[in-house]
């Protein structure tokens, strides 16, 4: 007899996006089968939602009101050192992994739906 087939359990992403067309039109960019996407408009909404269940991957924009998308990421980390954060903008960022630290990338937008799946594939690997 054969064992029934596991599903693997879908990938949690937070996505932190205050522009309410682009936070729309990229949630549906980042949806797929075995992904659960989790979009919110700022830091403080999804600091909540970090505490109130794990993510596999948290999306965050630089530019927020009232906290920045760099301070969020760090209060992440503290949180839980290990989550994959990018952090993305539409200004020229310094695109080195090494410049973020472990388990920290950033994007310029508008990024290639594609890129972003290699990217959170890459960094999820490297958990």
């Amino acid at each position: 007899m054969t064992e029934p087939a596991v599903t693997p359990a879908p990938l949690r992403i937070l996505y932190v996006e205050d522009d309410p067309l682009v936070r729309e039109i990229t949630s549906e960019l980042l949806a797929q089968a075995q992904r659960q996407i989790v979009a919110v408009s700022t830091a403080e909404e999804a600091l909540r939602e970090f505490e109130a269940r794990p993510f596999d991957v948290v999306i965050t924009d630089v530019s927020l009101p009232a906290m920045s998308g760099l301070h969020l990421a760090k209060r992440l980390l503290e949180m839980e050192p290990k989550v994959p954060i990018i952090v993305a903008s539409g200004y020229a960022l310094e695109l080195s992994p090494q410049t973020w630290g472990p388990g920290v990338r950033a994007v310029v937008k508008p990024f290639e739906p594609a890129a972003m799946d290699s990217l959170i594939a890459e960094l999820c690997a490297e958990r």
